[in-house]
């Protein structure tokens, strides 16, 4: 029962760690949720839960980093389009006069 409960929970990360490379944040955070919930299921009293914990949290690790990564490419793009913005702003503004 608990190599199956184990096996679930890793295949669910699994799932998580794949939706996160391909961007697909709303399955991540979906995902994200049900794992959540699955690990404060487990028993912490049991000596190979450390294993799974610990592939878990790597798995978490990267989920962040590829997260942030994203956020830096959606704060990259947003300053590109201000830019952009406030040069057409200006450019009208010229021709309006």
């Amino acid at each position: 029962m608990v190599d199956a409960v184990h096996a679930a929970l890793l295949e669910l990360s699994e799932r998580l760690l794949a939706a996160a490379r391909d961007g697909d944040w709303e399955t991540v955070a979906s995902l994200e949720d049900e794992r959540v919930t699955q690990i404060a299921l487990l028993p912490t009293t049991e000596s190979e839960v450390m294993p799974l914990l610990k592939v878990l949290l790597a798995h978490t690790e990267e989920v962040r980093r590829l997260a942030q990564s994203q956020r830096d490419r959606l704060g990259a793009d947003l300053q590109d389009h201000q830019h952009r913005h406030r040069a057409l702003s200006a450019y009208l503004h010229a021709g309006a006069e």
